[in-house]
């Protein structure tokens, strides 16, 4: 019996794995591999229908070909969400890690409040006062143009929003407001009514960690309810009644 060539045995194996790529690729676009689950990680102050709703018409279009970038470009239209990480799970499963703007103080504007993040972006506006207490900073002003997710780019407001970054743990729940002098000076309202002073500059470390040592210590507690103000301007803490 005759043998094959080896031509032809290399054409048929060609042959072979060609039938088998184009059935592979032709697998790849079938339904099998269409985007039908959604899932989230890292949600706490926006719903998963937000989330779904900015993402557009995803489910159903093919997963090897949704563009997950110009996906996650869209989710972090929202105010409240800072960065999105999307990975795809075979056969078809969106997977999405994201990160929320966390808020930390509140401007006090005249037509109510605005909560920002520590980096000064909008995330919502408050009639009244909000649910979630926050430092209120004061001395500064919101313009009615500006809107949720936009940065508020003011050197006294990255000012007051590095105190509250450099304040030791422990501190922010006893700071009821942050007043921005127009001169530059800094003024601390606790949550007792007493009166802090900072002074100008903008490194607070070292005087916010007197302050919390000098609040907690017994001989402070003593005499608290006739304190009028504490003045740091010079570092070490003076006592007014």
């Amino acid at each position: 019996m005759p043998q094959k060539k080896p031509n032809t045995v290399l054409l048929y194996i060609a042959a072979m794995i060609c039938l088998l790529a184009v059935g592979l690729f032709m697998f790849s676009k079938s339904n099998f591999f269409s985007v039908k689950d959604i899932k989230t990680t890292g949600l706490t102050n926006v719903s998963e229908d937000e989330v779904i709703k900015l993402m557009g018409a995803v489910k159903g279009e093919n997963i090897f070909l949704t563009d997950t970038e110009a996906i996650a470009k869209k989710v972090r239209l929202h105010p409240l969400i800072d960065k999105v990480e999307i990975k795809k799970a075979l056969p078809g499963t969106l997977i999405l890690k994201i990160q929320e703007r966390v808020p930390v103080a509140l401007i006090l504007s005249n037509d109510g409040m605005v909560e920002v993040d520590s980096q000064g972006t909008i995330l919502r506006f408050y009639e009244t006062w909000p649910q979630k207490d926050q430092p209120v900073i004061t001395g500064i002003q919101v313009p009615e143009t500006i809107g949720p997710g936009q940065k508020l780019g003011y050197p006294q407001l990255d000012k007051a929003l590095l105190l509250i970054r450099q304040a030791p743990e422990g501190l922010s729940p006893l700071v009821g407001e942050i007043h921005m002098n127009s001169d530059g000076q800094v003024n601390l309202y606790l949550t007792s009514g007493t009166q802090v002073k900072l002074g100008y500059g903008d490194q607070f470390t070292e005087k916010l960690r007197l302050l919390k040592e000098l609040l907690d210590s017994k001989e402070y507690k003593s005499v608290e309810k006739a304190i009028k103000y504490i003045d740091l301007t010079a570092g070490k803490p003076v006592l007014g009644r």
